[in-house]
C-alpha cells in the first residue's frame, strides 16, 4: 500500500476514536439522558413509563451509539497496529488487542439494540420492558474484561517499546493499568441494586466513566501526535526482532 494512504488511514482511525466518544456521549447523555443512568432500584412500572415517555429520544440516541460502536473498530486497529509493530514477529499481543477491541465494541453495540427494542414497544408488559432494560444495562456495565484485555496488552506494548522515539510515552502504560483497575468493581453490579456497587454507584459507574472519558481524550491526542510524527519520516517503523 502507498505510504500516504496508510498514513491517512491511521489518521482516519484516530478520528474514529474521537467519533466513538462524541457519538456515545451524545447519544447516551444527550438524547437518552442516561447520565446518571437509569436507577436499577426502579419498579417495573417506573422503568416502562420511562421508556414510554422517552421512546423517540432513546431510539435516536441508541442509533448514535450504534454508529459510535462501529467507529470503535478503526480506532482499535490503530492500537493493534502499534502493538503489532512493537512486538515484532509475534502476533500474540496484537491478536489479543484486536480480539479485545472487537468484543469491547459488542458491549456498546448489543445493549444499544436492547434499549432501542425496549423503547420500540413501550406498551409491552412492564416486566418485559424491565427485563429487556436490565439485560442491556448489566451487559453494558459488567462486561468489562474485554476492555481490560485491551488496556493490559497496550500497557505491555508501551513498556516494551524501547525505541529512541517510542509511539506512546511510558506514563501512558500506567494510564492503561489505572483504567483497567477502575473497571474491576463492575461485576459487582450483578449483586447490588442500590449503593456504591450498583450499576449507578460511584465505584461501578462514576469512577469508571470519568476514567474512561479521560482515557479517550488522552489516547486520542497521543495517537494523533504519534501518527503525525511518523508521517514526517521517510521510513516505516523499525520492527523488533
Amino acid at each position: 500500500m502507498d505510504r500516504r494512504i496508510h498514513i491517512r488511514l491511521r489518521y482516519f482511525g484516530v478520528m474514529c476514536g474521537a467519533m466513538t466518544m462524541i457519538l456515545f456521549f451524545g447519544g447516551f447523555a444527550g438524547m437518552a439522558r442516561w447520565v446518571p443512568p437509569l436507577d436499577p432500584a426502579l419498579t417495573a412500572d417506573a422503568v416502562a413509563q420511562h421508556y414510554s415517555d422517552n421512546s423517540v429520544s432513546i431510539r435516536v440516541g441508541m442509533v448514535m451509539v450504534l454508529f459510535g460502536a462501529t467507529a470503535y473498530l478503526p480506532w482499535t486497529m490503530v492500537l493493534t497496529e502499534y502493538v503489532r509493530k512493537v512486538e515484532g514477529k509475534s502476533i500474540f499481543l496484537s491478536g489479543l488487542q484486536f480480539a479485545g477491541g472487537v468484543m469491547s465494541q459488542l458491549t456498546f453495540f448489543i445493549p444499544s439494540f436492547l434499549w432501542a427494542v425496549a423503547a420500540y414497544r413501550p406498551e409491552r408488559d412492564a416486566m418485559v420492558v424491565q427485563g429487556i432494560s436490565d439485560i442491556g444495562w448489566l451487559l453494558f456495565i459488567t462486561a468489562t474484561p474485554p476492555f481490560m484485555l485491551q488496556y493490559s496488552t497496550l500497557a505491555i506494548a508501551i513498556f516494551a517499546d524501547k525505541r529512541a522515539n517510542p509511539g506512546f510515552p511510558r506514563w501512558a502504560a500506567y494510564l492503561q493499568i489505572l483504567i483497567a483497575l477502575s473497571f474491576v468493581p463492575a461485576s459487582l453490579a450483578l449483586f447490588f441494586k442500590a449503593g456504591p456497587f450498583a450499576w449507578n454507584g460511584i465505584f461501578v459507574w462514576w469512577i469508571p466513566l470519568t476514567v474512561f472519558f479521560a482515557w479517550f481524550l488522552v489516547m486520542i491526542i497521543l495517537a494523533w501526535r504519534m501518527v503525525t510524527r511518523e508521517s514526517r519520516t521517510d521510513c516505516h517503523w523499525p520492527v523488533s526482532e
